[in-house]
């Protein structure tokens, strides 16, 4: 009888440890086979290294849409050779995550010294190159494209560029041409040639990326002999960024009788500097003064920060939260009413606390706002404008102008400082040239932490600093002075 009870108990003991270990197996499997299915990847790492970008993200989107295959092949490095396992690592990584994002991406990585035919049937020779192919196109990338060496000395170390590169790339295979946009020079305007902290070469730089390229265009010295001025036809948009002398009546002509074909404009000015009298044809004006806010910059005064309002140039940087710094903007008024014909929306401007300063008494040493002088706010600090023929200004096919107050967030100094200042200027772009879909947030959001304060915010910590602080630090030594003393 014993034995029976005994018995009854291992088998019941037995039964449900069978049991568990099936259902355990059967969860694990099944857990298997979802992951397998749908696959979800996390990135732990604090900068986010091993997460495509987002502008990465949307050009495979917009490559998934057709339904054409893409295809990627890439090769390893030299083996033996320094940082080979790094740059072989790196790549393959990259592959994974974007063979991952896309249904319509096939990625392979090939060993170059083992697998020679398929180098030899797409004409590669060296290692460490990339093939980008969709349909009948093809994009190549070489080991120099992917990887850059950068520092002195000890601190000499080798960069990754491949998802930039790659992501190049798409943008290639995404246009059928590599569209030009011109920069106005010959009047004192930032060039795109230029490298110096008021210069456009980063701005030109980020365009390239997209592939578009941008060129100067002096339309009196830039032309041949015995060749009228005018705006290359090959000009997909032209900038005109701060002049500071007067730009003739007749290069005026010149650019609008482009622009009547359907052209894309930006311009971009500084306060209390000079216009262009083709801001007037589009109803805008140029108000005196600059822009500030309570809410700013730390330690900046004339760095308000800025508000998005709704538009396709904006909503990726307003879902993002990421801050477009303007340095001492100039006010920008539409015309009321609007001119017939032509659409504004503002794309930047202040909180209700902001304003138009103009001068006059300070407090505690900051401008201030006085209602007999000033301006008051919002105040708007870029614009967007749509051209029908309705205007008169365009023909049959409708224009496109954007105006900012500040050519600063163009420039070198400026450009990578603000996180949204390079993503805004080149979705300004986008949205000026018809490529809507291709907007999104560019590069990786910045490390660096800026801080927003109020007067008010900054009238509190001058207080505690100046004030409350030592305060604590004498209580705290009176009150060692006193334990002391009564010991």
């Amino acid at each position: 009888m014993a034995m029976n009870r005994t018995a009854k108990r291992r088998l019941a003991f037995g039964s449900n440890a069978s049991l568990v270990t099936a259902l355990v197996v059967a969860a694990v499997v099944m857990i298997w086979l979802i992951s397998d299915r749908y696959r979800v990847r996390v990135d732990l790492s604090a900068d986010q290294g091993s997460t495509l970008l987002a502008d990465t993200r949307n050009k495979l989107r917009l490559l998934d849409s057709d339904g054409t295959p893409v295809t990627i092949t890439a090769f390893t490095a030299q083996r033996g050779k320094q940082d080979s396992i790094f740059k072989d690592r790196s790549l393959s990584d990259l592959l994974e995550e974007i063979d991952y994002a896309s249904p319509s991406v096939t990625t392979h990585f090939v060993d170059f010294d083992k697998d020679r035919l398929t180098a030899e049937s797409l004409g590669v020779t060296d290692y460490g190159a990339v093939v980008i192919q969709r349909g009948e196109k093809r994009v190549d990338l070489a080991d120099r494209d992917l990887f850059r060496h950068v520092g002195k000395g000890d601190d000499k170390h080798l960069d990754f560029l491949g998802e930039a590169a790659i992501n190049r790339g798409f943008s290639q295979l995404l246009s059928d041409t590599k569209k030009t946009v011109y920069a106005l020079i010959g009047h004192g305007e930032m060039t795109p040639e230029s490298h110096d902290p008021n210069g456009l070469a980063d701005l030109a730089s980020a365009l390239d990326q997209e592939h578009y390229e941008l060129k100067p265009l002096d339309l009196v010295r830039g032309r041949k002999e015995g060749e009228a001025p005018r705006v290359p036809e090959d000009a997909a948009g032209l900038l005109i960024v701060h002049p500071t002398v007067t730009i003739p009546a007749l290069e005026e002509d010149l650019i609008l009788s482009w622009f009547s074909s359907g052209g894309a404009l930006l311009f971009a000015v500084e306060p209390d500097g000079l216009s262009p009298d083709l801001l007037g044809r589009f109803g805008v004006a140029v108000p005196s003064g600059y822009v500030l806010d309570k809410l700013l910059l730390y330690p900046y005064p004339d760095r308000p920060v800025p508000r998005y309002r709704s538009h396709p140039i904006t909503q990726t940087l307003q879902d993002g939260e990421l801050v477009t710094v303007v340095s001492r903007a100039a006010p920008l008024q539409a015309s009321v009413p609007a001119i017939p014909g032509v659409r504004s929306s503002t794309l930047l401007e202040t909180s209700k606390d902001g304003w138009i300063e103009r001068g006059g008494d300070t407090v505690n040493g900051q401008a201030a706002y006085q209602a007999d002088t000033d301006g008051a706010g919002p105040v708007t600090m870029a614009l967007a404008l749509d051209v029908s023929p309705e205007s008169g200004l365009v023909k049959r096919k409708a224009g496109r102008v954007v105006v900012l107050g500040d050519s600063d967030l163009l420039s070198n100094a400026v450009l990578a400082e603000g996180p949204g200042n390079q993503s805004f200027a080149v979705n300004s772009v986008r949205w000026l040239l018809g490529d809507e879909a291709r907007i999104s947030v560019i590069g990786k959001p910045s490390a660096v932490r800026r801080l927003t304060l109020t007067d008010e915010d900054r009238g509190r910590i001058q207080w505690l600093a100046m004030g409350i602080a030592p305060l604590l630090v004498g209580l705290a030594a009176g009150g060692v002075w006193a334990s002391r003393r009564g010991r």
